[in-house]
C-alpha cells in the first residue's frame, strides 16, 4: 500500500511539472455547451456542443443527449455540421431541430425509442425558434420571406453568352445592411409558419410587410401569441413591437396590446388563462429596464409583476401550476436562477449561470426546467468554458456539474488565477466591479505589465466566465484587468442609464480608478500600462487616449470614432440617431463631436494600433480609417490592421481570436 502511495504521488508531481501554459493553438481544443433543453419529464438533457476544426478555421456544432444525472452521454449527430434550435416534443418521445446537413437549412425530426431521423421541410430561407403545438402535431417556426427588390428604368438585358457588368443594387430601405453573415439585406420580412409534425409543405399564417419574432402557443393547439412590428414606419421605430392573436387556421390576427411598445416574449401559461410578456414603455434613450407583466389572452387585466430585482429578468418560464414562473437575471456579471410568485417575490435558485459564448467574458447562458422541478443550466466558470449543470427544484442541494468537457485537455494546462475586485470610482466615488487576470505563476514580489481590456455595448457586461483571448494575454506576462464601468448591465437602471446621452464620459474615471486599485496592489510596473478593448471598448480606449499620456501603448479595436459619420454609415441606421441623441446629427452637430473620440485626436500621444473587421457593417471600417489618417496626418505612430472577410465579430474564426491577440501582445511588447 505504501509503494502504491509513493507511485501515486509521484505521478502527480511529474503531471504538475508536466503542465505548459494555456497557448494559442489550444483555442482549438476546447470546447463549450450550449442551448440544454430538458425534456418533460426531466430523465434526459438534449444540447448543443460546440467545437473547433484547426483545418477549416470554423466552429461546428452537434446535438449530444445525456442523462440528468450524467451516467450516461451519447451524440445524436456527428461531422462537421452545425444543429441548432433542438425542442422536445410535448410526450418526450421526439426532437426537432435544425440542420444544413442536406444542403439548405431543414427542419429534421427525430424519433428518440427507434433513433430514426427525417426532414420534414423543404424550405428555401433558414427556420427559426422552432415551438411544438401542445398536441405535438404541428411545428411553428419564423422564417424570411422575401419581396420584390427596388427597380428603377427600362433598360434591355445582355444578350445570351454575354458577360456584362454585374447590375447596380437599388435601394429603398433605411436599414439595407447587416453586420455578421448578411452584408446587404434581402428585401423581405420574418414571418410565422406551421408545419406538420410528421412532414409535408409549410403554410405561412401571417402576412404584410412585417417582421415576427417571439411566440407561443395557447392550449387549444390553433391559436399563437405573437411578438411582431406591424405599425406604420416600422423601420423607423425598430421597437414598437406589440403581441399579436393568430389563428392558424383561418390566418386571422388581432392586436391585443396597446400604448407604446415593445411588447417582447410572450409565454402562454399552462392553463391557457394568462400571457406573460416584457415591456416598457420606449422613452428613445439608449437603456431603459424591461418589466415583467401578464394578462390575460385577450389582453385585458395587464398587470405588472412587482419585484424588487432593480434587473433586467434576462429570460422566463411558467411554472406547471401557473401560479408562479422561474426566471434567470443577471447581477454583477453572473447569471441567477430564480422562482418569482405573481406578486414578484423571488427566491434564488441556483448562480453560475452563463459562458455561453467564447472569446471574451461576456455574461451570456440559458436554463430549461422540467415539470418534476429538474432543472439544467449552462455553468458558468472562470478556469474552464461551459459546462452543463443540474439541480432540482425546490431542493437547495447544490447544483452538480454532469459534463466534463475540458478536463482530460485541462489536466494538462495551467490557467491564470482570476481575482474578483471591487473599487471606488474617483468621479463620486461610486462602487465599480472587476477582475484580474494573473499570469501563470505569478509572483507577486515581481512587477508587471498591465492590460486594461474594456468591454463593448456599451449596454452589456463582463463577468466571472472563462476568456481564452484573455488569457492568452496573461500567459504571455501581463496582468489583465477587465471591468464593467457605468454604462453596464447588471447593475440597476441607475448605473446602466447614467451614459444615456452621456457617452463616454465619466464611465472613463471609472476606468482610470479600476488602474489605480491595480496599481495599488504593488506589483505592476508604471511604465508599462496598455489599454485596449472592442466596439464600445475601442470607443472608450481612443476617447482614454486623447485624454491621458499615462499608457505605454494602445489597441483600438472596432471602434465608433465619429458619431455623426457611425450615425449614417452604421447597419443600425434608425437606432442610434434616436436612442443615443437627442437630436439628428444635422441639428446638434455639437453633441455628436463633444463625445466623438476624433475630437481629442489632436490630444493623443500614446502609439496607436486599430483593428477592425473589413466587412464590418456595425461600426465600419471607415471609423477605424477616419482614426488611422487622423494619427498619421499629425506624424504620430499609429497602425491601421484590416481584418479580411471580418465583420464585427472579428473572432468569430478561430484563426483571429489567436491573431487579434497576437497583433495586440505583439504591439505592446514592441512598445515596452
Amino acid at each position: 500500500m505504501g509503494l502504491m502511495c509513493i507511485l501515486f504521488l509521484s505521478s502527480l508531481t511529474l503531471s504538475s511539472q508536466n503542465k505548459t501554459p494555456f497557448d494559442y493553438l489550444d483555442v482549438f481544443e476546447m470546447q463549450y455547451a450550449a442551448q440544454p433543453e430538458i425534456s418533460p419529464d426531466g430523465s434526459q438533457i438534449v444540447y448543443l456542443r460546440n467545437q473547433f476544426d484547426i483545418k477549416t478555421d470554423k466552429k461546428f456544432t452537434n446535438l449530444w443527449l445525456i442523462d440528468y444525472d450524467g451516467t450516461s452521454e451519447v451524440p445524436l449527430t456527428s461531422g462537421k455540421q452545425n444543429y441548432s434550435n433542438a425542442k422536445w416534443s410535448p410526450d418526450g418521445e421526439k426532437i426537432a431541430y435544425v440542420s444544413a446537413e442536406e444542403g439548405s437549412s431543414q427542419i429534421f425530426v427525430r424519433w428518440m425509442k427507434t433513433g430514426q431521423t427525417a426532414s420534414i421541410t423543404n424550405l428555401t430561407k433558414s427556420p427559426g425558434n422552432l415551438s411544438w403545438s401542445p398536441d405535438g402535431k404541428w411545428i411553428a417556426f419564423t422564417m424570411f420571406v422575401p419581396s420584390e427588390e427596388a427597380k428603377i428604368g427600362k433598360f434591355p438585358g445582355p444578350p445570351e453568352g454575354a458577360e456584362w457588368a454585374k447590375p447596380a443594387k437599388i435601394i429603398d430601405k433605411v436599414n439595407y445592411r447587416s453586420d455578421g453573415n448578411f452584408g446587404f439585406v434581402e428585401s423581405g420580412f420574418r414571418h410565422l409558419f406551421v408545419v406538420s409534425a410528421n412532414g409535408g409543405a409549410a403554410r405561412q399564417i401571417t402576412f404584410g410587410d412585417f417582421n415576427h419574432s417571439t411566440f407561443s402557443w395557447m392550449p387549444d393547439g390553433k391559436t399563437i401569441i405573437v411578438s411582431a412590428n406591424r405599425e406604420e414606419n416600422a423601420e423607423l421605430n425598430p421597437n414598437n413591437s406589440h403581441l399579436y392573436k393568430v389563428n392558424t387556421l383561418s390566418n386571422s390576427i388581432a392586436k391585443i396590446t396597446t400604448g407604446k411598445g415593445p411588447y417582447q416574449s410572450p409565454k402562454v401559461s399552462p392553463d391557457g388563462k394568462k400571457v406573460l410578456f416584457s415591456h416598457y414603455e420606449d422613452k428613445f434613450v439608449g437603456y431603459q429596464l424591461s418589466k415583467i407583466f401578464h394578462m390575460n389572452p385577450d389582453g385585458s387585466q395587464v398587470t405588472e409583476i412587482k419585484h424588487n430585482l432593480g434587473l433586467d429578468i434576462d429570460d422566463y418560464e411558467w411554472d406547471r401550476n401557473s401560479k408562479s414562473l422561474f426566471i434567470k437575471y443577471t447581477k454583477h456579471g453572473e447569471g441567477v436562477l430564480a422562482s418569482m410568485d405573481l406578486n414578484g417575490n423571488t427566491t434564488n435558485i441556483t448562480s453560475k449561470i452563463g459562458s455561453e459564448s467564447y472569446g471574451r467574458p461576456y455574461s451570456s447562458g440559458s436554463f430549461s426546467i422540467a415539470k418534476n422541478g429538474n432543472y439544467v443550466f449552462t455553468q458558468a466558470s472562470t478556469s474552464r468554458p461551459a459546462e452543463l449543470a443540474v439541480g432540482k427544484y425546490p431542493s437547495k442541494t447544490e447544483a452538480k456539474r454532469i459534463t466534463s468537457l475540458n478536463d482530460n485537455f485541462l489536466i494538462n494546462k495551467t490557467i491564470g488565477d482570476v481575482e474578483e475586485i471591487w473599487f471606488k470610482s474617483s468621479y463620486d466615488n461610486k462602487e465599480v466591479q472587476g477582475w484580474i487576470i494573473y499570469p501563470p505563476d505569478f509572483d507577486a514580489s515581481k512587477k508587471y505589465p498591465l492590460i486594461l481590456e474594456i468591454h463593448g455595448g456599451p449596454y452589456l457586461s463582463y463577468g466571472p466566465h472563462f476568456t481564452p483571448e484573455l488569457q492568452l494575454m496573461a500567459t504571455q506576462g501581463y496582468v489583465v484587468l477587465y471591468t464593467n464601468p457605468r454604462g453596464s448591465t447588471s447593475y440597476g437602471e441607475e448605473f446602466a442609464a447614467y451614459i444615456n446621452n452621456n457617452y463616454p464620459s465619466e464611465d472613463y474615471d471609472d476606468l482610470m480608478s479600476g488602474i489605480d486599485a491595480v496599481i495599488a496592489k504593488g506589483f505592476i510596473n508604471t511604465d508599462r500600462l496598455y489599454i485596449t478593448g472592442g466596439s464600445g471598448g475601442g470607443v472608450l480606449s481612443s476617447w482614454s487616449i486623447g485624454k491621458t499620456d499615462r499608457f505605454a501603448a494602445a489597441v483600438v479595436s472596432k471602434p465608433v470614432i465619429n458619431w455623426y459619420s457611425f450615425a449614417l454609415t452604421s447597419d443600425g441606421g434608425s437606432i442610434y440617431y434616436q436612442y443615443w441623441f437627442n437630436k439628428k446629427p444635422w441639428e446638434d452637430p455639437d453633441q455628436y463631436l463633444d463625445h466623438s473620440p476624433i475630437s481629442l485626436v489632436g490630444n493623443v500621444n500614446t502609439p496607436a494600433m486599430i483593428i477592425c473587421g473589413e466587412n464590418d457593417y456595425r461600426t465600419p471600417m471607415s471609423e477605424s480609417e477616419q482614426y488611422y489618417n487622423a494619427l498619421k496626418i499629425q506624424g504620430k505612430e499609429a497602425m491601421l490592421v484590416r481584418i479580411p472577410e471580418a465583420s464585427h465579430g472579428i473572432t468569430a474564426r478561430p484563426s483571429n481570436i489567436i491573431r487579434q491577440v497576437g497583433y495586440i501582445v505583439g504591439w505592446f511588447d514592441k512598445h515596452q
